[in-house]
C-alpha cells in the first residue's frame, strides 16, 4: 500500500487527463485516505468542467472530509490531442518537466498552490503550453528528488532533471524514459532502504 496515485482520463472533446496525487503518511495512514480521493477524483471528471472548476471542487471536498492534518498534493495536465495544447495545474507536487524537442532543453513548469484539502478558497493557477511532436511532459512525485543514498546524499532536482533531459535526446519511448529514471535513482540510493514511494508519469507526443 502507498500514498501516491496516478491515472490518465479520456475527456470529452478529444482531450486526454493525466494526474498524479501524493497523500501525506506513509502505508495505510496514507493509502486510506487515497482511496477515498481517488472515488472523489473520478466522480468530479464524470462530471465534466474546466481544470480550474474539477481542482476547486475537488479541494472543497477534501476540506470536508479528509481526516485532519491529511492533505493531497496534486498535479493534473489535461490535453488537447487535435491542438495539442496542454493546459496544467499543480497543487504542490514537484514542478512537472517539459522537454521541448526543437531545443533540446528541459524547463519546469513553475506553477504551485497550496495542497488539496488545506483551506477551502484555494485559488487554482493554470499554465498553458503549446506542445510539438517529439516533446515530453514529465511528472515525478517528491520520492524521486528525495530519495537518500547511505551518504546522506539526495538525488535531487538536478540529476532529475538531467535524467529527464539525456533520456529525452536519446528519444526513449515514454516507458523506455520512466525505466531510465528509475534506474538512476536506485543506482544512485544502492542498498539504502526506500523512504518515499516514487512515481512518474510521462506523456509524449507523437508527429
Amino acid at each position: 500500500v502507498c500514498g501516491d496515485f496516478f491515472n490518465y482520463y479520456r475527456l470529452p472533446q478529444g482531450r486526454l487527463a493525466g494526474v498524479l496525487a501524493d497523500v501525506t503518511g506513509h502505508a495505510m495512514d496514507a493509502a486510506i485516505p487515497l482511496v477515498q480521493f481517488s472515488g472523489i477524483l473520478e466522480s468530479q471528471i464524470q462530471l465534466g468542467g474546466s481544470l480550474e472548476e474539477l481542482v476547486g471542487q475537488l479541494n472543497r471536498l477534501l476540506c470536508r472530509t479528509l481526516p485532519d492534518h491529511t492533505f493531497v498534493c496534486f498535479t493534473m495536465g489535461e490535453l488537447d490531442l487535435a491542438s495539442r495544447t496542454l493546459r496544467v495545474s499543480n497543487n504542490a507536487c514537484p514542478y512537472p518537466y517539459h522537454f521541448r524537442a526543437t531545443t533540446g532543453e528541459v524547463v519546469e513548469l513553475q506553477l504551485s498552490s497550496y495542497p488539496l484539502g488545506i483551506r477551502p478558497d484555494l485559488d487554482c493557477q493554470v499554465l498553458e503550453v503549446q506542445l510539438e511532436p517529439g516533446d515530453r511532459l514529465v511528472f515525478c512525485s517528491d520520492g524521486i528528488a528525495e530519495a537518500g543514498n547511505a551518504d546522506g546524499e539526495i538525488f535531487g532536482f538536478e540529476r532529475t532533471l538531467e535524467s529527464v533531459r539525456q533520456g529525452c535526446v536519446d528519444d526513449l519511448s515514454a516507458p523506455a524514459l520512466l525505466e531510465r529514471i528509475i534506474a538512476e535513482v536506485k543506482a544512485f540510493t544502492g542498498d539504502t532502504p526506500q523512504g518515499d514511494d516514487q512515481t512518474i508519469v510521462v506523456m509524449r507526443t507523437e508527429g
